[in-house]
C-alpha cells in the first residue's frame, strides 16, 4: 500500500526552474501579442531640420484612464514607412513627452536647434539633443515655451 505523502505533487526547485524556462520561451515567442499599449501608435509629424536630421513626433494613445501623449525625437533620417519608423522610434530616446494635442504644437527652426511651443502639460523635457552619425556629432538646443490652459481646482 502506498503512503499518502508519496502521491502528493511537490513543487521542487527543479520544477520551478523548468516552469520559468517555459514561461520565458513562451514570452520570447509570443510576447508581442500580449503587450498592450507599450509602444507609440502612430507618427503624427516628420519635419526635416536645417542640419539634415529629422524631428519626429509620435502619438501614444493611452488607456482609458490616462491621457494621450506626444513623444518628440530628433534623429538621423529613418528609412521605411511609418510602421518601420515607429519600430525604430520605440527603441530611441525621446527628448520631450507632453499631453498636448498636435494642433497645439508649433515648431520653428532656430540658429542652433528648434523652438517648440506647446499647450498642455510637459512630463519630460531635455533642452539638448545629440545625433551621432559615424564620427560626426551634431547638437540641437531645444527651446521650449509651454502654456497650460487648464484651471486649478
Amino acid at each position: 500500500m502506498q503512503n499518502p505523502k508519496d502521491t502528493k505533487l511537490r513543487l521542487t526547485y527543479k520544477h520551478a526552474f523548468w516552469l520559468l524556462v517555459a514561461v520565458l520561451i513562451f514570452n520570447a515567442s509570443f510576447g508581442d501579442f500580449f503587450e498592450f499599449g507599450s509602444d507609440a501608435d502612430e507618427v503624427v509629424l516628420k519635419r526635416q531640420l536645417p542640419q539634415g536630421d529629422w524631428l519626429y513626433i509620435s502619438r501614444y494613445g493611452a488607456m482609458a484612464t490616462d491621457r494621450d501623449t506626444l513623444r518628440f525625437f530628433i534623429s538621423r533620417p529613418l528609412e521605411g514607412d511609418d510602421s518601420e519608423v515607429l519600430k525604430q522610434l520605440n527603441n530611441a530616446s525621446e527628448f520631450m513627452i507632453t499631453d498636448s494635442a498636435v494642433d497645439n504644437v508649433h515648431i520653428q527652426d532656430t540658429p542652433n536647434g528648434v523652438a517648440i511651443e506647446v499647450k498642455g502639460a510637459v512630463y519630460r523635457y531635455f533642452s539638448k539633443e545629440y545625433v551621432t552619425e559615424g564620427n560626426q556629432l551634431r547638437s540641437y538646443r531645444i527651446t521650449l515655451t509651454q502654456s497650460d490652459d487648464s484651471s486649478r481646482n
